[in-house]
């Protein structure tokens, strides 16, 4: 993998404001990958994109990777499931997106002889946060209603082992990633999930510790004029699913700079059902069946913070005390893991200990 890489707030001028204790709580600077991915994901995989929903005559689309050692193979193959969602805050991303998408990520399918599905949904602010939760749930029915037919037709000696799923997201992926299993568990049959920095609850304790932007700071006022220009736009019948990074940066930015990020999640019942608190509540109807869990978080991650992230793991733990998790803190900022690759020692122990779950059973 290229190791080339930049950091946002030096080379893009994104969060020079954010660093300003006036204008923004989030002091952070992403690690931000240049698009090496698109070239090297086509290297190593066969791509098809196929619709799994169709919303107002939009279709909403995931891809389908298969790597090419395991589709050149001439065995008859049962392969294990990867199922990437990807980040953005839900307001921006695409399917994966090559700026985002962690180095290891791209070689564990490659590694395991497993399929790497990674769906498009349809995104904040056009759609609330219960559409796009509706999108993931949708998803999860096609995947095992519509995958082995896929794979069949284009693959014939693959068979995709829908007993081993696992699923991972980065941010807001990580937060879609474990609301599947908290969520949707009956229907995604997840046996592990790999969250990184996840904790975008709108019901977390830790966002209410956060310094209150200045409302009479110039760059508040200018976040703000974004915001409500945007939102001024829309006509209410809007579909979006796809926005590689950067679109819509500038608007994610302002949600940041001003503490309205919450507001493109939609009306108050979206963002309550949205929240880690009914997610845990629909949960306990799963007992036994939630998968394991391996957390990653940046000990310096001023998007989703640290205290997020924990309180999220107490609170799971105090609902399902016998789930089990693994948390990796690590020193480091919002993608902190972006450019390692599947020999760094932590993601080789958090690989090994998910693969517990992941492909138990396997011959």
């Amino acid at each position: 993998m290229a190791s080339t890489f930049f950091l946002l707030a030096a080379f893009l001028g994104v969060f020079t404001t954010l660093i300003s204790a006036q204008s923004s709580p989030f002091e952070m600077v992403t690690l931000i990958k240049i698009d090496y991915s698109r070239s090297e994901l086509a290297e190593q995989y066969h791509r098809l994109d196929i619709t799994y929903k169709t919303v107002n005559t939009t279709a909403i689309k995931t891809a389908v990777l298969v790597p090419k050692k395991l589709a050149s193979s001439k065995k008859k193959t049962d392969a294990p499931v990867a199922v990437h969602l990807h980040g953005g805050g839900l307001i921006i991303g695409t399917n994966p997106d090559p700026v985002f998408v962690a180095d290891w990520l791209v070689q564990l399918p490659v590694a395991e002889n497993a399929i790497l599905v990674s769906p498009l949904y349809r995104l904040l602010p056009e759609a609330d946060a219960l559409e796009t939760l509706d999108d993931i749930s949708s998803f999860w029915s096609w995947l095992h209603a519509s995958l082995p037919g896929v794979i069949a037709s284009n693959y014939p000696k693959i068979r995709p082992n829908l007993d081993q799923i696992v699923t991972v997201g980065e941010s807001a992926g990580g937060y879609l990633a474990v609301q599947s299993a908290l969520l949707f568990q009956d229907k995604a049959k997840i046996k592990a999930v790999i969250a990184q920095y996840p904790a975008i609850w709108p019901d977390l304790e830790a966002w209410k510790t956060l310094p209150v932007p200045d409302p009479t700071s110039e760059t508040v006022i200018k976040a703000g004029r974004v915001i409500d220009e945007y939102l001024g736009n829309l006509t209410g019948t809007e579909v979006r699913v796809d926005a590689p990074y950067p679109d819509r940066w500038e608007l994610t930015e302002a949600g940041l700079l001003s503490g309205r990020s919450f507001e493109f999640w939609g009306n108050e019942t979206a963002i309550v059902q949205s929240g880690l608190g009914h997610a845990l509540n629909v949960s306990k109807q799963w007992g036994d069946k939630l998968p394991g869990i391996w957390v990653l978080q940046g000990e310096n991650d001023g998007m989703v913070a640290k205290a997020g992230t924990e309180e999220f793991i107490a609170r799971l733990k105090a609902v399902h005390p016998k789930v089990e998790v693994k948390y990796t803190l690590k020193p480091g900022l919002h993608g902190f893991d972006a450019l390692y690759g599947l020999d760094k020692p932590f993601i080789a122990d958090g690989i090994k200990w998910t693969k517990k779950f992941w492909l138990q059973g396997k011959k």
